[in-house]
């Protein structure tokens, strides 16, 4: 519709991993590398769609890998590294559909309904301590571009901001 329009946009599909094993997500790739559309597709690939580990819903488990049979230009990111996922610039170029398969780990339940029992407590602790937050706060502040203090700051105002929010 924005192509027809003459919009200058790009349209963003965010979805597990667990998608990709659905007959939309291969038509939407598809449709979007034969007829060059500018949408980029980002994959949280998490591991686990719902509670199935991905090696046991998929035979091929390189997601990046089935976005590139479809001639899109498709990326493997580390999904934990807020700076490593980036994109749009390119889509914007007009050479059609970028594809991110950011990998990625849910700290949480899938829902409130999800004991979790299809995974080991320690899995999550290794993951935890590479959560996003973790690693870019560290990041900060070893090159100095913010302080203890700031941080701190910075957790105040989102604190604030979220009971505003609530309230």
């Amino acid at each position: 519709a924005d192509r027809l329009t003459g919009k200058d946009c790009v349209t963003v599909c965010i979805f597990g991993e667990g998608a990709v094993a659905e007959g939309e997500f291969h038509e939407s790739l598809n449709l979007s590398a034969l007829w060059k559309l500018p949408v980029l597709f980002v994959c949280e690939n998490n591991l686990y769609a719902m509670g199935t580990a991905l090696s046991r819903s998929e035979s091929v488990t390189d997601i990046r890998a089935k976005a590139a049979a479809y001639g899109i230009d498709a990326h493997a990111v580390d999904g934990m590294d807020i700076l490593a996922v980036e994109a749009v610039a390119a889509i914007r170029t007009g050479k059609g559909a970028t594809f991110l398969e950011c990998r990625t780990y849910r700290l949480r339940a899938h829902s409130m309904f999800d004991a979790q029992q299809y995974r080991d407590k320690a899995e999550i602790e290794v993951w935890r301590q590479r959560g996003p937050l973790i690693a870019f706060t560290t990041r900060c502040k070893q090159q100095q571009l913010i302080t203890e203090a700031d941080y701190q700051q910075l957790l105040q105002q989102a604190d604030a901001e979220v009971d505003a929010a609530v309230t």
